[in-house]
């Protein structure tokens, strides 16, 4: 039942982002080409984006991911270094697949994600 419930909220998130992500490209482009550009509209980008491939596990925190907002489950990943919690998210770690979900994410895609999860966005 537990299983179902998280399927329903994924899927659920998944429809949300994808009414709300613009389309084609990648998002880092898309945002940063867009004129009139202001932290907002990246929040959201990212927002989306996040709702779209990393709100699966983050979410709840499935298979030991990191929970989104939950600093303390945060804080021992940044102590290793922000460039090996990068790494792990590129080539995959324990429970996480190379690029979390995220095929058409860049380096600096992952970095807004990281920091959006964690609570350290700007």
């Amino acid at each position: 039942m537990k299983i179902i419930k998280r399927l329903s909220i994924a899927v659920g998130l998944s429809l949300l982002a994808a009414c709300n992500s613009p389309s084609g490209g990648n998002v880092s482009q898309i945002v940063s080409s867009s004129p009139g550009n202001s932290t907002a509209k990246n929040s959201a980008a990212v927002a989306a984006q996040w709702a779209a491939s990393c709100g699966l596990c983050h979410a709840t925190g499935v298979g030991g991911a990191p929970r989104i907002g939950m600093a303390e489950e945060w804080q021992p990943r940044f102590a290793q270094g922000r460039e090996l919690l990068l790494r792990h998210t590129i080539d995959g770690f324990n429970d996480m697949p190379p690029l979390g979900y995220c095929m058409s994410c860049e380096r600096e895609d992952f970095i807004a994600l990281i920091d959006f999860m964690a609570g350290t966005a700007p």
